[in-house]
Formats: C-alpha cells, structure tokens, sequence
C-alpha cells in the first residue's frame, strides 16, 4: 500500500506516480486514449500488495527513475534486453511499461487508417429473407464409401453364379469404408482400442531402432548435406528462386520442422515456430510447448510454480534468416531440382525430402540428446507423445543440446557459431503448469497430517486418512488420478515392493496394466493403514454390521484399497470428484499433479528415459512394461524404488501414527 503523502518530502513511490501523472496528461493531450487505460491498468495491478507486478514496481520507483523521461527511458530499454535476453517470465509485464514510455519518449502518433474508397450507397439486405439452396450428398451424417469388387466365380460347369448376365455386373461382395463415425461410436472402447493400435503402426514403428532404420540418414550423410546446401547458398551465380529452396532446406536442417510448415509460418508472419525479421533484427527459432495452460487466476500463483515458461527462444544463423526474411515460398520443383543435384553430387540415391525434413530430430536422438528434448525442440511427434505434456526442463538444458546438435550439424560447413551469444537464465524451466514448487508441496502434505492428527470424530478421521493415503500412494507410484486408486490390495506385493496397476482408459481389460515400485516409505504407509482398518472396524463395527462388512471386503480385495465414508457411514470408493470437493478452496491444481511433480524429480534425478515411460504408462500401446512386448526386466522397475524414498525425504513426509 501506498504510504501517506508527505509533500515536504515525496518518496520515491510518489514521484513515479507523479511521473505516471505527467505521461497520463501527455496521452490526453494528443488523444492516445489507448496508452491511458492501458496505464492506469498496470498501475493499479502494481499497486496490489500480492501481485506479481510489485517487484516490478518497486524496481521502477527505486532504481529506473531518473530526473529526465529520456534517462528514465534508457534505464527501462536497458532492463528490457536483459529480459528479453534471459527469457525472463516477466518480460510481458515489463513490456507494458516500455511501452507507456516509449510512445512519450518518441512522440508517437495513435494509428489511425484512412478509407479512401466512395462510400457506398447501396442499402444492406441483411433483413431480407431469400431462399438459399444447399447440395446434400447424403441424407446420414454417418457417410460410408462404397467400394465394390466385380469377380464374378463361376462354377465347374461355366455356368454364371448369379444365373444371368446382366450389362452392369452385381458385386461379389461389398466392403464399407467409414470415413466418418457418429459421436456414439467414437468414444466406445473398442474404437478407442483400434485406433490406438492403428496409431502405432503407423506412426511409431519408424522409430524403433532408428540406429538401423533405412528411413533416417546416417549422422554423417547429414552433415555432407548440410556442407553442400551451405555450398549451394554462398554461390554468387545461383537463381534467387532456387536459392530460397536451398534456404528453407537448411531452416529445415536447423529446426527439425517441414519446409510447409516452415513456409506458412513465415509467409503468414504468424511467427509461431521462426521471427525473422530484418527491421528488428530478430532471427529467434521458438520451442513452445502444446500444453494446456494454467487455470488458476490467483493472484501470485506464478511463484508457485515449478515451470514458470510455456516457450523458449533460441538463436537462427543470421545470414540464413535475414535472406528468409524478404517472403516468398518454396517453389517445389525447385526443392526437387535441388534434392536432385544432392542425390548426384552426394551419390545419395534414397536421399528424399522426408529424410532431410527428420534430419536434425535423428541428429539429436543419436548423438545429442533424449527423445524427449528431441520432440521438445523439433516438434516432432509432439501430438502423440503424452510425457511432453508432464514434462519439466531446465531452459539451458534445452538450449545447450540444441546448441551441440547446431555444432554437430555444422563441422563440415562454414558457418560462424558466433550468433550463440546469450545464455538463457538457468534459474527458469520450461513445462507442464500443473507442477507446483517442492515446497509448495510439502506445505500441502502438512495439511494433510495435521488434518488426520486433529480429527476426533471417527468419520472424519477415517477420511482424512484416506485423503493423505491416497495422494501420499499418488505421489510415490505416479498413477494416474481415476477412480478406485491406486487398486486393491491384492495389486500390492508388499514384500517384493512392487504393484500391479490398472489407470489407464482400457483398464476394465486386462491388457491395460503395468508394474510399478512401491518405496519404503508408501510400503510402511499401507501397512499402517491396514492395520488402522482392523482397528477401526473392531472399534466402531458394532455401531454399523455394514461398515464392518465393507471393511471385510477391503481387507479381501472386493473393494478398492482406498475408500470415503459420507454422513450416513456409507462407503464409496476414492474418486477425483471427492477430492476436488474437499480441497478446492485451499489447492486449486488439476486432480494428476501428483504425477507431473513425480516425472519432474525422475527427470532431474536422471532416471532413464524409457524407464520414466514404463512407470508413467507413456509407452507405446501394447508395449507397457511387463508385457509380452516389452523388453524391460521387473529388476529395472524395481531399482527406481529408492528414487521415490528421495522424494519423500525431499518433501519430508511424516508418516501417520
């Protein structure tokens, strides 16, 4: 809050808001309506006491001020760019405020467009009704394609199976083709199943040993096409429209993007995966992440947050960008007449422009990096890979492999590295936004327990029991939040310390399981809670034979291990439902937080890669560990256990007594 005003001594706080005064008068003076609202908006977010802009605010009170607008303006522009140059999450805010400065500064004028066409006299018919005719081809939304097979069998004695010999042959038999499927078919398990399944074999099955796979170029093979493409760029007498072809061959080398997608981006000026731009000067390569964004609107929620960055922005060759910048696409003969002369010159004879396009995705998954900063950084398979979506990445991580695969890419050509100038700030991380900070956590899970240790009523402590189980079995095995988890208890081998977990959308089958580590710490914790159960149903069964009888059957393996009593004392299996009613005023996260938290420390611990895919269920379908597909062993599952008693001591649970 502001402090009172002293006009014999004005604070630093009062002369900016002084200043903010004298620029709201020049803004009304020239009509610049916009720069007013837009000012007094940020001045009133900043003077929140809770906001994020009050650091903002106070570093322009007490260190960017100065006696002149001019001086004032230097200091702001000067704090932008290293901003700008760190990826800093504030760097939209502070824009806002560049931008009330810089229209003063520069004396800009409000932008305003003329019309200079006539103005039209002719009366709108928008009110007048008129008969529209509309082609229908099928009646059934549900449209089926006809293909029809017209091999008549005939019989031992050539006699015509269909007794007559018509002008325009009946079909043998008929296949449908479904190009569309109704709403009622398209969610049913077994569609679901089926295009799974086909989703595999079409997409996914090129990537399997992608060391021997024909489909992807050897490393060097793309580091002499790479050499050649610059070769073919730097000649003097080379046509400007196949000199664009070469360009976006090389953009294309350089992102791991196609040229089409490369094409609509820059010609479109959508500035979704390259800015390339002259004017400014900016020659940046974005990597941003299709998650979905946070919900939370508290204010501050940004500060708990463990991945503060949905993108980042990471440096192109300047010579390559700046030609890229003048728009203008690809012609595709050119790109053939080029991939041509590549194949010849190269003696490449299965060199195609699918195998250029994937090029630098190979690069980095065979000498760089994971799969998954791969796809991070190139896009590729972003769709169909789920762990991107739980992921969580330190920002200089990214840009350090992206920078080594660019080196790789590069020894055999020319090109001066030196545009690596920046270093992204390594404080900030880029992923999922449903992954509270550590110690937003452990608050949590102190909640929790002290929720159980107060409770006196045997209902209620029966439930927060099973509250602070079922996340504490959430957090430690990353299953998924549905209902009935984690399982039964017969899932759990307490002894060997390993479950056998059904969470995913096919699990009513019984192809949708997979083995999961249960640590010390959750086994101790089950076995209290069983022991808990005995207790509660020999102390309070007497009171309600059908409570009795319910916990009978959890101890039996007939109902989920984990259950929710209501006032009346009935039982109901725990559910995500339950727990967003009971938390939502105090922790507002989607109900899986739990297993973005457990990816985030596996990932930062270094566990292998495809060990994360096993516990999280993010393999391939039919290929979850333990199954007949998979080549992982239960030891490999079993040694990650040790990872998860680091996490619980890092978030220092307590265990119930």
């Amino acid at each position: 809050m502001l402090s009172p005003l002293d006009t014999s001594y004005l604070s630093g706080e009062w002369r900016w808001i002084a200043k903010l005064c004298h620029l709201l008068l020049y803004f009304a003076q020239n009509k610049l309506t916009r720069r007013i609202t837009e000012t007094a908006i940020e001045a009133r977010r900043c003077l929140q006491p809770h906001s994020s802009y009050q650091s903002l605010w106070q570093h322009c009170y007490q260190e960017w001020q100065a006696d002149t607008l001019e001086q004032t303006y230097l200091n702001v522009h000067q704090q932008l760019q290293i901003f700008e140059n760190a990826n800093h999450p504030s760097l939209s805010k502070l824009q806002s405020i560049y931008r009330t400065l810089e229209f003063a500064y520069h004396h800009r004028q409000p932008i305003t467009r003329k019309n200079q066409s006539r103005k039209s006299q002719a009366k709108p018919k928008i009110d007048e009704s008129y008969t529209q005719t509309l082609a229908v081809n099928d009646i059934d939304d549900d449209t089926d394609k006809l293909v029809e097979v017209r091999g008549i069998e005939l019989t031992q004695n050539d006699i015509d199976a269909l007794r007559e010999r018509l002008d325009d042959n009946l079909p043998t038999y008929v296949i449908l083709e479904q190009s569309s499927i109704k709403s009622t078919e398209k969610y049913s398990p077994k569609q679901i199943q089926r295009r799974t399944k086909a989703k595999v074999t079409h997409a996914n099955r090129n990537e399997l040993f992608s060391l021997i796979n024909i489909r992807h170029l050897p490393p060097f093979v793309i580091q002499n096409v790479c050499s050649k493409l610059w070769q073919y760029f730097h000649q003097a007498d080379i046509d400007r429209d196949k000199k664009r072809a070469v360009a976006y061959l090389l953009l294309s080398l350089h992102t791991g993007y196609s040229i089409q997608q490369l094409s609509v981006d820059i010609n479109n000026n959508k500035k979704k995966i390259v800015d390339v731009s002259n004017r400014t000067q900016q020659f940046d390569f974005f990597i941003k992440l299709d998650i979905t964004p946070l919900r939370i609107r508290q204010i501050g929620i940004e500060n708990v947050l463990a991945n503060r960055l949905p993108s980042i922005k990471l440096p192109l060759p300047h010579e390559l960008a700046s030609f890229l910048a003048y728009k203008g696409e690809p012609m595709e003969p050119w790109v053939d007449t080029v991939i041509s002369e590549l194949r010849q010159e190269l003696v490449l004879p299965y060199l195609s422009l699918a195998r250029i396009e994937k090029a630098f995705y190979t690069l980095l998954i065979q000498k760089i990096t994971t799969t998954q900063i791969a796809s991070i950084i190139t896009g590729r398979n972003a769709r169909k890979r789920a762990d991107l979506s739980y992921t969580s990445q330190n920002q200089i991580k990214i840009y350090e492999a992206y920078q080594q695969a660019i080196e790789f890419l590069n020894q055999r050509s020319c090109l001066d590295l030196g545009y690596f100038k920046t270093k992204l700030d390594g404080d900030f991380r880029i992923g999922s936004q449903n992954t509270p900070e550590y110690s937003l956590v452990q608050q949590f899970f102190k909640h929790l327990y002290q929720h159980v240790s107060t409770q006196t009523h045997y209902i209620a402590k029966f439930n927060a029991y099973s509250l602070w189980l079922w996340h504490i079995s959430l957090i430690l095995t990353s299953v998924r939040s549905v209902e009935g988890a984690p399982g039964f208890l017969k899932q759990f081998n307490l002894s060997r310390k390993i479950a056998w977990i059904q969470d995913k959308e096919e699990r009513t089958t019984t192809n949708a399981q997979r083995l999961v580590p249960i640590c010390d710490f959750l086994v101790k914790a089950i076995q209290d809670y069983l022991e808990f159960l005995s207790e509660f149903s020999a102390k309070f069964g007497r009171l309600s034979p059908a409570l009795a009888k319910q916990i009978e059957q959890i101890l039996q393996s007939k109902r989920p291990l984990i259950n929710w009593l209501d006032t009346k004392g009935n039982m109901e299996s725990m559910r995500p439902g339950i727990i967003q009613k009971q938390l939502a005023e105090h922790f507002k996260f989607k109900a899986d937080w739990t297993r973005h938290v457990g990816q985030r420390f596996l990932l930062e611990q270094q566990v292998d890669e495809a060990i994360i895919s096993a516990i999280f269920a993010h393999e391939m379908f039919g290929q979850e560990t333990w199954q007949k597909h998979s080549s992982m062993s239960v030891g490999d599952i079993i040694a990650v256990r040790h990872i998860y008693d680091d996490l619980a001591r890092k978030l220092q649970l307590q265990q119930i007594a």
